[in-house]
């Protein structure tokens, strides 16, 4: 009864062995709880759903508009060098994750030696050959959860290149659509301005005939001929910015050295529609964000680094082990007699750093509190643009109907004006007075739409749009 107590307690003994070295082989980290970050806020605007579509820009139904998005997201110089970077963290994390598993070499050796008879041995002079064949292992245990902790990093490091990629993306494809509306709006002035060069023209030749008769006097002759000349200068600067317009949206979608001298770019003579948004502001704002969810991963990178740090003060324990086949002669190299091998740790500790890991650790919890702090400027940054989008997206449809009531009444005005001077009430100076006014109604419409259709990209852009969290 005795020797079984004995056995019983020997056994109770080693099942706790086990578990102790168990849990201490599967290894902890110092890997420190997350900082607390103010992400709460309370809507205030009363839409009720979110309906921003990834493929934003064909909501305009602008096929023109399309073809270079697409171009630009296939083809833009800064969109490649994003994709890199991703690939380039896509790598990174493939190094840190190969410290995850032992290092395996394989070594093959061949030496052919003579040994001297004049050394203290006294064993006569003697050559030999030996060959060597062996795998050998390498392996750190991660005790401390360093080498986790930096694949962690590296995990959040790539996701944070992704997130990039992401906002480089929308960056890209926002800029298309603005500066194509942009090309668009200046059709439809230079169309405006070539309209009302045609009856200025057509007014100038009508006083030039009444000045022949005797009818007008020179001065109203040269009025109109003024009107003529601003007209036709209004024009020539319309189509210098319509050049450089096209120069910017070939560079920008990528287009051929020789498209962008040949100013390859297709647009329509009118502005879209721009799409209604129901645009909801909730928590999934600051996931649907790029650049917020790039700060979250940035912050979580840094949070695994000062587990990392902190790791390092306590030893390395690694593991090391040589199997292979050692003979004189090489034909006899995996004969039974010829195997090797060898099985060792080591332990390797630091006594005196001199501060070093206390302030590689201090460095790592401040680079943690600046991602913190950054984490959350992302955050209300996202909600000042958003609320800033939303609310320009309202002004501009209420100026852009204030502008179209503005057009109504200086057609009336003009129309007034010609019959008022046709029938001799008025001078030329007030017909010419609501010809200009008339023309910068008309200008003012097609800015008012151009911001109109502008303020809808940037609620595009506010709420993220093109990206899609990976849940």
């Amino acid at each position: 009864m005795r020797n079984t107590g004995k056995r019983e307690q020997k056994k109770m003994k080693n099942k706790a062995f086990i578990l102790i070295t168990a849990a201490f082989l599967a290894g902890c980290s110092f890997r420190p709880d997350m900082p607390n970050v103010d992400t709460n806020f309370t809507s205030t605007y009363t839409y009720e759903t979110s309906d921003i579509r990834d493929l934003w820009w064909k909501e305009f139904h602008d096929e023109n508009l399309n073809s270079l998005v697409e171009s630009a997201l296939e083809k833009n110089t800064n969109l490649r060098v994003a994709y890199l970077n991703l690939e380039k963290a896509k790598a990174s994390l493939g190094v840190a994750e190969a410290d995850l598993l032992p290092g395996i070499n394989l070594n093959v050796g061949y030496e052919k030696a003579k040994s001297s008879g004049e050394t203290y041995t006294k064993q006569p002079q003697t050559r030999y050959r030996k060959s060597d064949i062996n795998l050998g292992l390498n392996y750190e245990i991660d005790l401390w959860g360093k080498v986790r902790n930096n694949v962690a990093a590296a995990e959040e490091s790539l996701n944070a290149t992704k997130f990039d990629y992401d906002s480089a993306r929308l960056s890209i494809s926002s800029n298309v659509a603005k500066s194509y509306f942009a090309l668009v709006s200046l059709n439809m002035q230079e169309a405006v301005l070539r309209e009302t060069l045609k009856t200025y023209e057509d007014t100038l030749a009508l006083r030039k005939t009444q000045l022949d008769l005797g009818s007008i006097n020179e001065m109203t002759y040269l009025q109109s001929k003024a009107a003529v000349e601003s007209a036709k200068t209004n024009l020539t600067s319309i189509l210098n910015a319509k050049s450089k317009a096209i120069t910017s949206l070939t560079i920008l979608t990528g287009k051929s050295n020789n498209e962008i001298l040949n100013g390859a770019v297709t647009s329509s003579q009118n502005l879209p529609t721009s799409p209604e948004i129901s645009a909801g502001i909730s928590s999934e704002i600051l996931l649907r964000r790029s650049d917020v969810a790039k700060a979250l991963a940035n912050l979580k990178a840094t949070n695994a680094l000062v587990g990392v740090a902190r790791a390092e003060y306590f030893p390395n324990i690694s593991l090391t082990g040589l199997f292979g086949f050692s003979s004189i002669d090489f034909e006899n190299i995996f004969v039974g007699n010829a195997n090797t091998w060898s099985i060792g740790g080591s332990l390797a500790q630091k006594i005196f750093d001199f501060g070093r890991t206390k302030n590689n650790v201090a460095v790592a919890k401040t680079n943690e509190q600046i991602a913190a702090v950054n984490y959350e400027a992302a955050v209300k940054s996202a909600l000042g643009e958003v609320r800033d989008a939303l609310v320009s997206r309202q002004n501009a449809k209420i100026s852009l109907e204030q502008v179209k009531n503005l057009l109504k009444s200086q057609q009336r005005i003009y129309s007034l004006a010609k019959e008022q001077y046709d029938a001799g009430y008025i001078g030329h100076l007030e017909l010419l007075d609501a010809e200009r006014n008339l023309l910068q109604a008309k200008l003012q419409d097609v800015s008012a739409k151009l911001d109109e259709v502008d303020s809808a990209v940037e609620v595009y852009r506010a709420f993220g749009g093109g990206f899609k969290l990976e849940k």
